[in-house]
């Protein structure tokens, strides 16, 4: 997005609202001229194919794919050369799914750890980006991609949406953490167009009271046929017409980035009017799953391998849930082999009725947090925050606690080197997404707190968010309880 330059940002920042929109769809257009690439268009080809493969068939590209990779990774990416010549394997032993089991799992700590070892020397700078991620429990990480394989991504979220009968140009209303206005706005405009897509970008940051009826008047007045977002933002905007009784026809609403729970699925069908399509993806952009019209999750297996671990390193069985372990089949800049992703899931082992090859799996759970309230009122999901470590480089991990109503407590699991300026970026993050008027204060912890379970949550509240919100969220009860 345009804030992902500090120099774009700050001029974004100082412009009047129709130079923003400017910028915005300037943004879109590079989008748009993406989607008329060759790589984009080759993959959209390869995906509206592969999507009526049979079983047998995707199976066999995907582990055509993975054959690539791992003789890849040996002649390339030092740190897989040594994990194989410790082992005593051959780039020949790992030539299916089952075979990866050979191989340890990667951990976020183990690629931070061995970033460079994971980098592949072959690889051309010019074709890598870097992205960055928070993870499910908030531990900060940076990784390479090759570029083709982000426009690869891009196609599998388009053939998801052409499920819904999206066609682009389509007028889409997006409502995700995406800082275009600043938390602080109180007057004026809380949405930004990109006329190059055709995309009106709502702030997650201003779901209030005194604001989403104005969101509720806009939706009305723009008729979009479809709306984006994270779940727990517009399921928030759904409870706010749940409470006037009314009621917003849309064609689908796309969901992503959290996990989507039933209480939310149900409300958001019922005020919009239609089908939830939901999608599950890592910022890591590994293995992704996306819902049918039959509501059935499939996997992406062109895209990368998905795993479930009963235990570590061992296979869990058809419906039984366990750790979500990925592969990517896609990035060569740096491979991700038997990553965990501190999800949890399950495979599903039967055909779907929409006719599609791909394989099933189930909705992937445990990656839903608390919220915290603003002073103002607003209500701030993990995934419009989870970003705000991610300017720290010696951060190993945080997590957000809320007693009181305005206040954050950012609890800091410090590595070497910490100091002010990382606790003033913090607090200016912060700052960014809930507005100067709540307040932060930084605590450096040895370790951070666990529920009962020994799950660690981004996000701690102790609030009575019903009373507070005025908002009957129902959210999913959490584990009572803290151990250290």
């Amino acid at each position: 997005m345009i804030y992902d330059s500090s120099y774009i940002q700050r001029a974004y920042r100082s412009s009047p609202v129709f130079l923003q929109n400017v910028l915005v769809s300037a943004y879109g257009m590079l989008k748009r001229w993406e989607q008329v690439s060759q790589p984009f268009t080759g993959y959209s080809k390869e995906l509206e194919q592969t999507q009526w493969w049979s079983a047998a068939e995707l199976r066999e590209l995907q582990e055509a794919r993975l054959r690539t990779l791992i003789r890849h990774a040996y002649e390339n990416v030092p740190y897989y050369r040594r994990i194989f010549d410790e082992r005593g394997l051959r780039t020949a032993d790992i030539s299916t799914t089952a075979d990866l089991y050979k191989l340890p799992l990667l951990t976020k700590q183990d690629v931070r750890r061995h970033w460079s070892e994971l980098r592949a020397g072959n690889m051309r700078a010019s074709r890598v980006t870097l992205g960055r991620t928070g993870g499910t429990t908030g531990i900060p990480l940076q990784f390479a991609l090759d570029k083709d394989r982000v426009i690869f991504d891009h196609a599998l979220i388009h053939r998801h949406w052409s499920w819904a009968g999206f066609k682009p140009g389509d007028l889409v209303v997006v409502l995700r953490g995406v800082p275009l206005i600043p938390p602080e706005t109180r007057s004026g405009v809380y949405w930004r167009h990109d006329w190059s897509e055709r995309r009106i970008y709502l702030s997650g940051f201003h779901l209030s009271l005194s604001i989403m009826p104005r969101y509720v008047e806009m939706l009305e007045r723009w008729k979009p046929r479809f709306i984006a977002g994270y779940p727990s933002s517009i399921y928030t905007l759904a409870r706010f017409l749940e409470l006037r009784n009314q009621q917003v026809p849309v064609e689908a609403v796309f969901t992503s980035s959290e996990a989507l729970t039933p209480v939310e699925r149900k409300a958001i069908e019922r005020q919009f009017v239609c089908r939830v399509w939901d999608r599950y993806g890592t910022g890591e952009r590994l293995a992704v799953g996306q819902q049918c019209e039959q509501g059935n999750y499939h996997q992406n297996v062109e895209f990368g391998i998905l795993q479930i671990d009963a235990t570590q390193g061992e296979p869990a069985a058809d419906g039984e849930k366990g750790e979500v372990v990925q592969t990517s089949l896609t990035n060569f800049s740096m491979p991700l082999i038997r990553y965990v992703t501190e999800d949890l899931g399950w495979v599903v082992n039967h055909d779907c009725p929409c006719g599609r090859g791909l394989p099933l799996m189930g909705p992937v759970e445990g990656r839903k947090d608390d919220v915290i309230v603003t002073a103002d009122g607003r209500i701030m999901p993990r995934a419009g925050l989870d970003q705000i470590h991610e300017f720290v480089d010696n951060l190993e991990r945080c997590q957000l606690v809320q007693e009181k109503m305005g206040e954050v407590v950012v609890r800091v699991q410090p590595r070497p080197g910490f100091g002010p300026a990382d606790a003033e970026e913090l607090v200016h993050q912060m700052g960014k997404r809930l507005g100067e008027s709540t307040q932060v204060r930084i605590e450096i912890v040895e370790r951070l707190d666990l529920t009962v379970s020994g799950k660690e949550r981004f996000i701690v509240s102790k609030l009575n968010l019903e009373q507070l919100t005025g908002l009957p969220l129902n959210l999913p009860p959490r584990e009572v309880g803290v151990s250290r």
